[in-house]
């Protein structure tokens, strides 16, 4: 196929490497000159260009571009959309962004991959992103069933498992799993940062190791990302919030109370229950 990635970034890169890689043309869309030149030399897509005018060429075009520009799109990007293409995103926020794309394009679906890392920008993205990854997608009585087709094959294509939910069930499914460790690993950090005690923190940055490093990893990603997440699911993130201070609560009291019993119970039931998600 001729697909068109608006977005050479950490997600829209790899995804012109994988697509790439089983023999599709790849019509790559950036924001400047430089990073023009840089998707070029990283070989992201067949052609790169910062005219949206090459998204005519396109059967199927993903939006790889931050949240906040997906829910309100530019005129110039809505207007160089064949009308006739299927289109999709895949932005890790979905109730605002089909809202919008579903009343501008006839054949848009939300999906999102549930693969990352920390990295950002046009040097970050890698071929395998998505290998055995979750990739969500959020159809509506509005979609149109080919195009479904279409998109799912795609996906699967690249050695993805397809899951379907609801925009409104994915945004709080997500809010507990991606979106809540950002904000919980960014305490951590604040946590551990003792500025009042300048030799704690030095032999803390000293003995941090993999656990601290697995811990925290997502609260040291791209701010960006975490912003619009708070603004754009900001009653399921509060939510999520809300329900772990609850928790960490219970935990604290155990403690207190040296109820060691209940306590040695409770860790043992997060062993179990956490072996449910990790797979």
């Amino acid at each position: 196929m001729k697909i068109g990635i608006v977005g050479l970034g950490l997600i829209g890169g790899s995804l012109g490497l994988k697509l790439q890689s089983l023999n599709h043309t790849i019509y790559g869309i950036v924001n400047n000159e430089f990073n023009e030149k840089k998707a070029k030399e990283q070989k992201l897509a067949n052609f790169v260009s910062c005219d949206l005018s090459l998204l005519k060429k396109c059967e199927l075009i993903i939006l790889a571009l931050p949240i906040k520009d997906l829910i309100s799109p530019s005129e110039r990007l809505v207007a160089s959309i064949p009308k006739g293409i299927i289109l999709t995103d895949v932005g890790s926020v979905k109730e605002p962004i089909v809202k919008t794309w579903e009343d501008l394009h006839p054949l848009f679906i939300g999906s999102h991959p549930m693969a990352g890392t920390e990295k950002k920008g046009v040097d970050s993205g890698f071929e395998d992103l998505f290998k055995n990854a979750k990739w969500i997608i959020t159809p509506t009585e509005k979609t149109n069933l080919s195009a479904l087709s279409t998109l799912s094959q795609l996906i699967k294509s690249m050695d993805c498992e397809i899951c379907h939910a609801s925009p409104t069930e994915h945004d709080e499914a997500v809010s507990l799993i991606s979106h809540l460790p950002i904000f919980l690993a960014t305490a951590l950090i604040e946590t551990v940062n003792t500025q009042n005690n300048q030799s704690l923190l030095d032999i803390t940055q000293k003995l941090a190791a993999t656990g601290f490093a697995d811990t925290s990893r997502v609260g040291g990603g791209n701010k960006q990302l975490g912003l619009d997440l708070a603004i754009n699911n900001q009653i399921n993130v509060l939510n999520a919030i809300n329900n772990f201070k609850n928790k960490l609560n219970t935990l604290e009291s155990l403690i207190k109370e040296k109820n060691w019993d209940l306590l040695s119970n409770k860790l043992a039931e997060a062993k179990e229950v956490r072996e449910n998600f990790i797979n």
